[in-house]
């Protein structure tokens, strides 16, 4: 099972406005719950979250929302990288109970398409993702932390 430890990028979450980051962190919660299971540990990520990069109005991030109205919003999120980086913080988020479903795969690509990113793009950041955690999982294996 993967970690959620130290996923966010520090330096592209400082960049965002305080909108941009409720919304980033609103997709990621959005995210947890497309598989019909919310995982209590994902919840609390979020919330760490909200609080580490100073999210002042964090209740917002947990207010309801539709998929139609969350991509409309996500039209905020206005840069390439900053699109990327929540493409892969989703693919993290889904592989962090390992079980990355088929809905939030196509989530995913819709979220793509309202931002621009070629699903080729989204393919690149879905093979880095796992192939990043798989190298960690062997990095315990190796250094006897299993």
């Amino acid at each position: 099972m993967a970690t959620l430890e130290n996923v966010l990028n520090k330096e592209i979450m400082n960049t965002l406005s305080e909108e941009q980051k409720i919304v980033f962190l609103k997709t990621l919660l959005f995210a947890s719950k497309i598989d019909g299971s919310v995982d209590e540990g994902e919840v609390k990520f979020i919330k760490k979250m909200a609080t580490k990069y100073k999210v002042e109005n964090a209740k917002k991030v947990f207010e309801p929302t539709t998929e139609r109205n969350l991509l409309e919003e996500l039209k905020i999120l206005n840069k390439r990288r900053v699109a990327m980086e929540l493409i892969k913080e989703l693919f993290r988020l889904g592989h962090a109970d390992s079980d990355l479903g088929d809905e939030e795969v196509l989530f995913i690509g819709r979220l793509a398409m309202a931002l621009r990113i070629e699903l080729q793009k989204v393919e690149q950041i879905s093979t880095w993702v796992i192939d990043r955690l798989i190298w960690e999982e062997q990095g315990k294996i190796i250094f006897e932390e299993v």
